[in-house]
């Protein structure tokens, strides 16, 4: 996300008590890291099986539509933007929305996503949110080790 866009939220966005609605968003971090890895997996036709899940997070809902659509980066990030401003949406939730459509869009990998949303959080909250999504099973985009790539080869002849 370009920093202009983020200061531009950081100014015009309301910000609720930061503590309490950092621990709020975790259930919306969860949700885009599910799909990220679908899209990843299955492909964007992944995304309809979401809809009805994001009705709650309407900047969400939209900007999954435009990535559907095939909109550009650049303008999809500024409709969202946008749209923030003139619904005068949370500050925090609108940054993930951004980062999470961005990151779909371009087919980052779930964990490098994952970095990426927990980097909104303070130390304390990002480790609750790496505890609560443990159990997500996130695809890893580290390089194999040297042991793994023989036994791959090994088992191809």
């Amino acid at each position: 996300m370009q920093i202009e866009t983020m200061l531009a939220l950081q100014s015009g966005l309301r910000k609720d008590d930061y503590g309490r609605n950092q621990l709020g968003q975790i259930d919306l971090v969860r949700l885009i890291l599910e799909m990220n890895q679908d899209v990843n997996r299955y492909g964007l036709c992944k995304l309809e099986d979401y809809e009805s899940r994001t009705v709650l997070y309407p900047l969400l809902d939209r900007g999954l539509r435009l990535v559907r659509g095939g909109v550009e980066p650049q303008v999809m990030e500024s409709v969202l933007l946008h749209m923030a401003f003139a619904n005068d949406l949370d500050l925090l939730e609108s940054l993930l929305v951004l980062e999470g459509v961005c990151s779909i869009q371009m087919l980052r990998p779930a964990d490098l996503t994952k970095e990426l949303l927990l980097s909104f959080f303070t130390f304390e909250v990002q480790e609750e949110c790496r505890n609560s999504l443990r159990q997500m099973q996130i695809d890893s985009c580290e390089a194999l080790r040297k042991e793994e790539i023989e036994k791959l080869l090994k088992n191809q002849g």
